[in-house]
């Protein structure tokens, strides 16, 4: 086999290989481009997350941010009833925690038992939030 031959031989693999490289790139690239495009709209379907206060803005170890504010001073306009019952106990606290301290510990347990029943009032009242949102 002369040079010349076999030069024209390794051009023409070259030349082969080099499209296969090609077309695989471009098919790699395509793949990629599809399945950006499949992850960005499943995200966009996806829309904003459901309303939520965090369950330390609920039991009161927290305050509420900006946010969390708008989104109690909305449910507690739609509910008032819970409201008013939740504002009543925060009331009732108050007078308990300036009144004496000799009852004998039926005063602590009457201050820890309108706590428990405050943040069961906010819960019920906060769950809304999210079962009104589903």
């Amino acid at each position: 086999m002369s040079f010349a031959t076999h030069f024209s031989q390794n051009v023409v693999l070259s030349t082969q290989l080099l499209y296969i490289k090609k077309t695989a790139m471009k098919k790699l690239f395509l793949l990629c481009g599809v399945l950006l495009l499949t992850a960005s709209l499943s995200f966009a379907q996806q829309g904003p997350p459901p309303p939520h206060i965090s369950i330390e803005v609920i039991v009161g170890s927290r305050p509420p941010n900006t946010h969390e504010r708008s989104l109690m001073a909305a449910e507690e306009a739609n509910h008032p009833n819970i409201a008013q019952s939740m504002h009543d106990m925060e009331n009732a606290m108050k007078h308990l925690n300036a009144a004496p301290d000799n009852f004998g510990g039926h005063k602590g347990q009457a201050q820890a038992d309108i706590r428990q029943a405050w943040i069961s009032l906010r819960k019920a009242l906060y769950y809304r939030l999210y079962a009104d949102t589903h």
